[in-house]
């Protein structure tokens, strides 16, 4: 009998690891453009009008900055890349960080008209939104040393 419960055991152990690291390995859902802009009026609490104006703004913000993307190459080694290559793709990634930062720029007036100050700024602060995440004098979560 204690056989048997230790296989049990075993068996669910072995298959909950497996079915996680087949989620792992899952596409991620993307987000739609429509409820991206409106979980972010409601972080900013805007008032219903100025949703109504802000909302397809940020949908079209968020489009633009989509575009800047740089499209990805097919997978390989890195090291059968010929020099030429590592050349094009690093110019190709600083054209659009500068494509992205024109985006920021020129929706960074449009979003002024709409916003306060500080809604702005909690805005351009987001991760994923022209800035990285900061720490303000804290360190970074690390795992624990053994």
């Amino acid at each position: 009998m204690r056989k048997l419960m230790m296989a049990v055991c075993f068996a669910l152990l072995a298959g909950s690891t497996l079915s996680a690291q087949e989620r792992g390995n899952a596409p991620r859902m993307r987000t739609n453009p429509e409820q991206m802009a409106k979980r972010m009026a409601g972080k900013l609490m805007l008032d219903d009008e100025t949703s109504a104006k802000f909302i397809p703004l940020y949908e079209e913000y968020m489009q633009k900055l989509a575009e800047c993307r740089v499209p990805k190459k097919e997978k390989g080694s890195q090291a059968a890349q010929s020099d030429k290559d590592i050349d094009e793709n690093i110019k190709a990634r600083f054209s659009a960080q500068e494509k992205r930062l024109d985006v920021q720029k020129s929706y960074y007036d449009k979003f002024k008209k709409v916003l306060t100050m500080r809604q702005v700024q909690q805005l351009y602060e987001r991760p994923g939104m022209g800035s990285r995440p900061r720490f303000q004098g804290q360190k970074p979560h690390s795992a624990p040393r053994r």
